[in-house]
């Protein structure tokens, strides 16, 4: 809550030794104080590695260099999809309008764009990633991997076992993904959700023809009680349906706050960039960052950068 918070390329930084939920979904991001952190702290993470064949053999820049560039002259994509969305907070709304104002008049170019299939991101997410979880998770049967709980048979230790040892929300998604990829609805859901994927990731490719980045609200509403959304699942999986897009297509998208809502509470904005476009999606967060001069530090706490300096 109030925190920039960055997911990469897929592919990299490594998911070596970490527990696989989707693997065509999962990857490693750092979350951090200021994008200055975060954009240091991603360096370090990121990389190639022989160990994860999802790992890109690519090289990795320097994004703490490109964090003074400012935007003046880069195209920037307004996503109406997003700021028009059915459910979004108008506190969310005017923070995240004032921001892009702010971007305009650092010299931004802004650009309307649209995202047509973004809203069928969250169905198509919960089709996909259940699916993956149910196939990866499977292996924790308390035979070879994980918690085991002991039992008079095989078939009750692993019964008992995957009962223990996954939580509500787990025990869901599992039940979500099995059935997806059951005899007779693999068809109908699972192969209808990646085709949904592709049609997202061209609009992605499109909107990138005519913008450096894209930029939209991170969530429709600011952060709820913890426990608030759990007996209404949807609710809870609807928060989600902006960042999800840049998740199915597999490019990088960073988080960073940009006000407070009437209740108090911050207000994020994503900065979406193509492919391996790390280095431009730090540079205009870096700038929006400066512009609005948001103090979301504890007292007693200063940056990474900071430290090192």
């Amino acid at each position: 809550c109030g925190l920039v918070g960055a997911k990469p390329t897929y592919g990299l930084v490594s998911r070596y030794g970490l527990i696989a939920f989707a693997s065509s979904l999962d990857q490693a991001g750092p979350i951090a104080r200021t994008v200055a952190d975060a954009a240091l702290l991603l360096q370090a993470m990121a990389g190639h590695d022989p160990r994860d064949s999802t790992s890109i053999p690519t090289a990795v820049p320097a994004y703490a260099d490109a964090l003074d560039g400012g935007v003046d002259g880069l195209r920037v994509g307004v996503v109406r999809d997003f700021l028009e969305a059915e459910g979004l907070a108008a506190g969310v709304r005017a923070r995240v309008e004032e921001a892009i104002e702010r971007l305009g008049k650092l010299g931004a170019d802004l650009v309307e764009v649209s995202l047509p299939h973004a809203g069928y991101s969250v169905s198509a997410y919960y089709l996909i990633a259940p699916s993956e979880c149910s196939s990866n998770l499977s292996r924790y049967d308390g035979v070879r991997y994980g918690l085991r709980v002991d039992a008079a048979t095989t078939e009750q230790m692993m019964g008992l076992t995957r009962a223990a040892g996954f939580g509500a929300e787990v025990k869901r998604r599992i039940m979500i993904g099995t059935y997806a990829l059951s005899a007779g609805y693999y068809d109908a859901y699972y192969v209808a959700a990646q085709r949904v994927r592709t049609l997202i990731i061209r609009d992605f490719d499109a909107a990138y023809e005519h913008c450096d980045v894209l930029v939209g609200p991170t969530a429709p509403e600011t952060a709820f009680p913890l426990g608030a959304k759990l007996e209404d699942p949807l609710s809870m999986y609807l928060q989600d349906a902006f960042t999800i897009p840049s998740n199915l297509a597999g490019a990088p998208a960073v988080s960073l706050p940009v006000g407070l809502d009437g209740d108090g509470l911050p207000v994020g904005l994503q900065v979406m960039a193509p492919l391996l476009g790390e280095p431009v999606m730090f540079r205009v967060a870096a700038a929006l960052e400066a512009d609005l001069a948001l103090d979301t530090t504890p007292r007693g706490h200063g940056s990474l950068q900071e430290a090192l300096a």
